[in-house]
């Protein structure tokens, strides 16, 4: 795998233009995942030239734009060398720093990294995205490419939505890693062999977070809805397994686990439900999961974000997470900062619920945080999103709708509703109105409001993941419609107390069919929508 590729220590080369990625690595086998099992091993490392400067790191503990690690290897960005050591065990000496492999036209351009699992990307100086693959194996594994984006990994290249340091990285979770993920119920389903592979980044005010996805269009248009209804404006971004673990200003932190594939976005390669999953088995893999309805299906919503506690001590902006073992639950956060003078980073596993200290005695990274003892998000919330949607509620005697398209086994998630008044499948109105004020397609999760035929308001929750495009459009909403799935909730305490609300009772039997979650399929605009 090492054929074409520079092993010797770069010299001074002429960069590229700036409007399209270096074409000397159009294709890698990241593009034809899984990929190898994860095993380390050092085949080919002696071939690597040793790096003998004297300022690349002695330790790597926390994954910056420049320092980072996986279970086997650490990475180290230095004068825009790629340098590679195998991963010392706790206490041991670690090798010395040698020139990772790089192809000709990435020498002298690099100004950016981060690992993952079996995949390293590399940003260059325009922005540009290159995949290492293999990063878990030996050297004489490691290869590269510039693809990026649709069809299946082969579109022309993708660069970085959001480039300051510290505000993006990669995330991946394969079959051989982190193996199995949850769903917002708490069912463990299996990695599929196309692995979960994205490079969150945070844009604008820092209270959006774009993710671009090797498999999808490279418009920057997918996001990862942020915490408090996507208006809390973050400053650092980590990532791995699926997991993105971001901090403001006042060092309020929140991580949530969310892929496209896991949030209901991809009914062509997963099967998702809005019902009750209890009482049917897990499936034993990805592909029983799609095709035996026996077992059971990913739940939605997507998971929510988690608020992580506080850390009581001094802390910067580099902030940190990465995988420790399969499953989950299975990550570690880590955080750069001071205890009583000491420098070295803040720990914890996950779901632990105080931080621990190690000190290193290092210079540390990022910037200064003002970490106040108490919760100050909301002094920071972005503006609310601008649009304002209502819709008529489609009758219910229509033969398709959101429940038909997902019990048909369709990929429904292609299907606008728009495409199906195109095709003849014209339905009417029921009578009853949605409406939701500040609609932010990004979001999982809303309040609405339901009108019925005789001006009764009744609240609801509006939930909502991203359809499944091929083509480019733009983020946000325009005037182009954006497809996407979702359902309608009666909040439980309502819905328990029905019988006492006519109004509401009606609105249960009648439209959601006696269930207190009734799927959707909804088209929308910056100015009207369609619900089906």
């Amino acid at each position: 795998m090492l054929a074409g590729l520079v092993v010797s220590a770069p010299v001074a080369v002429a960069t590229t233009g700036a409007e399209r990625p270096a074409s000397c690595v159009p294709f890698g086998t990241a593009q034809l995942p899984p990929g190898l099992p994860s095993q380390g091993g050092r085949d080919g490392l002696g071939n690597l030239p040793e790096f003998h400067g004297d300022h690349a790191p002695d330790s790597i503990e926390l994954r910056t734009q420049t320092t980072q690690f996986n279970r086997f290897w650490d990475f180290a960005l230095v004068d825009a060398a790629l340098l590679a050591r195998p991963r010392a065990q706790s206490g041991a000496t670690p090798d010395s720093w040698r020139y990772a492999p790089l192809p000709e036209c990435l020498r002298n351009r690099l100004v950016g990294i981060s690992v993952d699992d079996d995949e390293l990307i590399a940003v260059d100086d325009a922005g540009w995205i290159y995949t290492m693959d293999n990063a878990s194996q030996s050297p004489m594994f490691w290869n590269w490419t510039s693809a990026f984006g649709s069809p299946l990994w082969t579109g022309p290249g993708q660069r970085l939505a959001g480039r300051e340091p510290g505000t993006w990285a990669l995330s991946v979770a394969s079959p051989w890693d982190n193996q199995t993920y949850v769903d917002a119920a708490g069912r463990v389903h299996h990695v599929g062999l196309g692995k979960m592979t994205m490079v969150p980044a945070l844009t604008g005010d820092g209270s959006r977070i774009t993710y671009a996805d090797p498999w999808l269009p490279n418009d920057n248009s997918y996001e990862i809805g942020g915490p408090l209804g996507g208006r809390f404006r973050s400053v650092a971004l980590s990532s791995a397994g699926s997991t993105t673990f971001v901090t403001n200003e006042f060092g309020d932190m929140y991580t949530r686990n969310f892929d496209f594939d896991s949030g209901g976005s991809d009914s062509v390669f997963f099967r998702y439900s809005w019902d009750d999953q209890t009482g049917k088995p897990t499936a034993p893999n990805m592909f029983a999961e799609l095709l035996v309805r026996d077992y059971a299906a990913i739940r939605l919503p997507a998971q929510d974000w988690l608020p992580q506690p506080k850390i009581q001590g001094e802390i910067t902006s580099a902030i940190s997470i990465h995988s420790t073992g399969v499953g989950p639950d299975q990550r570690e956060l880590r955080v750069a900062g001071r205890r009583d003078d000491v420098a070295g980073f803040w720990h914890k596993e996950l779901n632990a619920p105080a931080w621990d200290f190690t000190a290193t005695g290092m210079e540390l990274p990022g910037t200064p945080l003002e970490n106040s003892p108490w919760n100050r998000s909301a002094e920071t919330l972005a503006p609310p999103a601008p649009w304002h949607l209502s819709a008529s509620l489609p009758a219910r005697d229509a033969v398709v709708d959101g429940q038909f398209l997902i019990d048909v086994g369709l990929p429904y998630t292609l299907v606008d509703p728009r495409l199906l008044d195109a095709i003849g499948q014209q339905v009417g109105p029921s009578g009853y109105r949605i409406s939701v004020e500040h609609f932010d397609p990004a979001a999982t999760t809303r309040g609405a409001t339901v009108t019925t035929p005789d001006g009764t308001a009744i609240p609801v929750l509006l939930h909502t993941a991203d359809g499944l495009r091929f083509a480019a459009r733009g983020a946000g909403l325009d005037a182009q419609p954006r497809h996407l799935v979702g359902a309608i909730e009666i909040p439980q305490a309502a819905f328990d107390a029905r019988a006492a609300d006519p109004a509401l009772d009606a609105f249960i039997r009648d439209w959601m069919r006696d269930k207190r979650i009734a799927p959707i399929s909804l088209s929308a605009t910056d100015t009207d929508l369609v619900v089906r």
